[in-house]
């Protein structure tokens, strides 16, 4: 550790890594390495930098906290500068990729330190929650592939590169290295929570109001209807007493006598299951004991824990002995409860696993909801994360939680508030859950890339619109470049766009190399570099 901020490891071949600062020392010592004629030459960037400029360029490598710049040592001498940044991966944009940029000191170079660096940052890269590391070469870069290929990466199709600073696309070589498996591209599971809402009082008039409940969830479009299956000896103590929050319903009933009452029969269970394949609906259930873990086990194709279950070692590890996928919700438990819970399935052989955010409360207010802890779960404990959502809105918190990164969301619905029932009050209704599910499917369209990208769509505006450096008028060789006398910050239309405005200070008082007319855009190769100029 320095300054507070992790480094990768020490390599065994003796390099090591420092934190680099945004100091002006720094920068200094960077631009000189970046204007070697052979590291332009290669580079995506061939003009030579000038301190003016390239001091806002040399900051933005500090952007991004987790992966902060670095400088690469040999002992006490500092021999290449390491710089990354979050990046679209060109094969699956839906992996959290980063690309890595070295420049090495010209008399470092040749000695292999670009393949001993970029393993090194290899697993450094991944403990900073990254699914890929990405480097983009320039043709003709035959060093610097052989050192990718040599690291581990692999060479996926040529790609173009956009270029910041003129908005034109460059041909690349693109050197892929996986951190983490590919997971098959998850669509959002929508779970209709049914609970224990088909009681109704008489074996016909559950069975009545559970094939209804199905019916409801299909029509809305959700992927899995949800019952629950207990038995009040495996549930509460003896004497347990009666909840709070029920009697604040109206629900008097010790719990052991409320459970006994929404007890689903075998028989219910075999009818719903049959129904919901009648109708082309998964269904689903949650088990409370082992004994109702064996009871679904042939109807359920994944199971689900629920969140005061997560202690419950015995159904853990028939859950991860069953190789289903499991939902395990962490409604009131602690990270260390999490971290045990998680530990124990793996350790028992599971697998696939995602983890629901949920807030054991019925219903849960929205300043209790804690969304933001979705992210947290997923980097955490390396899974899917998913919402079990109790809030009474129909919207705000599922919407909400797919633009986080959610792909499992669970919610209660009901034919009528007014019902009597624990779980009637706060569950959404049937026009509800069909608004809800439309969002959601809308709402996960739109998360697309995990990195900022132009979309297809916007590339011919983008090209249109998107201020340069123009030429006001017609421009001769040998003329002083000055803004709003021959060159102001405007936008191209249909001429060639200019460099980004971020140049203009350094362009301003120099000699145009060639002769440029009115509403051109300006390139580096149009005036004159610090190196060229008679007054450097």
């Amino acid at each position: 550790m320095e300054n507070g901020k992790q480094t990768p490891e020490v390599n065994q071949d003796g390099i090591y890594f420092e934190l680099a600062q945004n100091t002006d020392n720094n920068c200094y010592q960077v631009m000189q390495w970046r204007n070697d004629e052979d590291t332009r030459r290669f580079s995506f960037h061939t003009e030579v930098k000038e301190f003016s400029t390239y001091r806002q360029e040399f900051s933005e490598c500090f952007l991004f906290p987790d992966l902060p710049p670095l400088f690469l040592r040999v002992g006490n001498e500092r021999c290449g500068f390491v710089s990354f940044c979050p990046c679209i991966n060109p094969c699956d944009q839906t992996r959290k990729a980063a690309e890595i940029s070295i420049n090495l000191a010209k008399e470092h170079r040749g000695k292999g330190f670009g393949k001993k660096c970029l393993m090194a940052v290899l697993p450094w890269i991944k403990q900073q929650g990254y699914d890929d590391l990405i480097g983009y070469i320039k043709p003709g870069n035959a060093q610097s592939q052989k050192a990718f290929l040599n690291a581990g990466f692999k060479q996926t199709q040529d790609a173009s590169r956009m270029i910041f600073e003129t908005s034109t696309w460059q041909k690349a070589y693109t050197y892929i290295a996986e951190l983490t498996p590919k997971r098959k591209h998850k669509e959002v599971l929508i779970i209709a929570e049914a609970g224990s809402n088909w009681r109704m009082g008489t074996p016909k008039r559950d069975l009545s109001m559970g094939k209804v409940l199905i019916d409801i969830a299909k029509d809305a479009g959700a992927d899995a209807v949800k019952f629950q299956v207990f038995h009040p000896k495996t549930l509460y103590a003896g004497s347990a007493g009666s909840s709070s929050y029920l009697t604040q319903s109206n629900i008097t009933e010790e719990m052991n006598e409320l459970f006994q009452d929404l007890a689903l029969s075998v028989d219910l269970i075999q009818e719903f299951y049959a129904y919901c394949q009648s109708v082309d609906i998964e269904f689903m259930a949650t088990a409370f004991s082992e004994n109702d873990f064996a009871t679904i086990a042939p109807f359920v194709k994944r199971n689900k824990i629920a969140s005061y279950e997560l202690s419950h070692i015995h159904l853990l590890k028939l859950a991860a002995k069953s190789l289903k996928p499991l939902l395990l919700s962490t409604g009131a438990a602690t990270e260390d409860e999490i971290a045990w819970s998680v530990d124990t399935f793996r350790g028992y052989g599971g697998k696939d696993l995602t983890l629901l955010q949920c807030t054991a409360a019925y219903p849960a207010l929205p300043e209790a909801m804690n969304l933001r802890t979705i992210p947290w779960l997923q980097k955490r404990f390396q899974c899917e994360v998913g919402l079990s959502d109790h809030s009474r809105h129909p919207l705000a918190a599922p919407v909400a939680a797919i633009a986080l990164g959610a792909t499992v969301i669970e919610k209660h619905f009901t034919l009528d508030n007014k019902l009597p029932g624990p779980d009637h009050s706060f569950a959404i209704l049937p026009n509800e859950l069909k608004e809800m599910i439309v969002a959601i499917r809308q709402a996960a369209t739109m998360r697309g890339a995990v990195v900022k990208c132009v979309a297809p769509q916007e590339e011919e505006l983008r090209a249109f619109a998107r201020r340069g450096i123009q030429a006001t008028n017609d421009i001769k060789a040998g003329d002083i470049l000055q803004e709003k006398v021959n060159i102001a910050i405007l936008r191209p239309g249909n001429n060639a766009l200019g460099l980004h405005p971020r140049y203009l200070a350094g362009m301003v008082g120099k000699r145009a190399t060639r002769a440029i007319p009115l509403g051109q855009g300006l390139t580096f190769e149009d005036f004159e570099s610090a190196e060229e100029s008679p007054e450097a």
